[in-house]
């Protein structure tokens, strides 16, 4: 009966760490449990069956717990929950030469400092070296860059 209880103890630990390291990141209370019942196995089994079955159990804990994470890297219980999808949408980042320097838009959303700015029928990344502007302003392209525009408010 000591010995079942020795094996109980030690599986409980040894599926907290599993527990701990694949499932709850950080130190969490199943990191902390799985000691205590690692403690718990080791500590009757020196108490109840003396110190060789002690140090036995201490051994055995720490093979059964290397064991236990081995055979979940290598089961198919990861390849299950891991995300298998692959993103192959691409944004538009070259804006090309439909934009040219002074050309004049309307901010679509604020740019604080970036946002989106509406140059004739083109909607482009816009940036400001202002503070910020606010939507539905009226601006002014200074500089075109591969991905953004730089603009200005328009001076009315």
């Amino acid at each position: 009966m000591d010995i079942l209880i020795i094996v109980l103890l030690v599986l409980t630990g040894v599926a907290l760490v599993i527990l701990e390291v694949f499932f709850l990141p950080g130190v969490t209370v199943a990191g902390f449990s799985s000691l205590l019942f690692f403690g718990g196995g080791i500590g009757y089994a020196f108490v109840h069956l003396g110190p060789t079955a002690g140090y036995v159990t201490a051994g055995m804990s720490l093979l059964a717990c290397a064991a236990g994470i081995i055979w979940f890297v290598r089961s198919k219980s990861l390849e299950k929950m891991s995300l298998k999808t692959d993103i192959d949408s691409v944004v538009p980042t070259r804006i090309g030469d439909a934009v040219q320097v002074g050309d004049e838009g309307i901010a679509l959303s604020r740019l604080n400092p970036m946002g989106s700015v509406l140059l004739g029928t083109l909607q482009v990344e816009g940036k400001t070296r202002e503070d910020f502007i606010d939507e539905g302003t009226p601006v002014v392209v200074e500089r075109v860059e591969r991905t953004v525009v730089i603009v200005r408010k328009k001076e009315i």
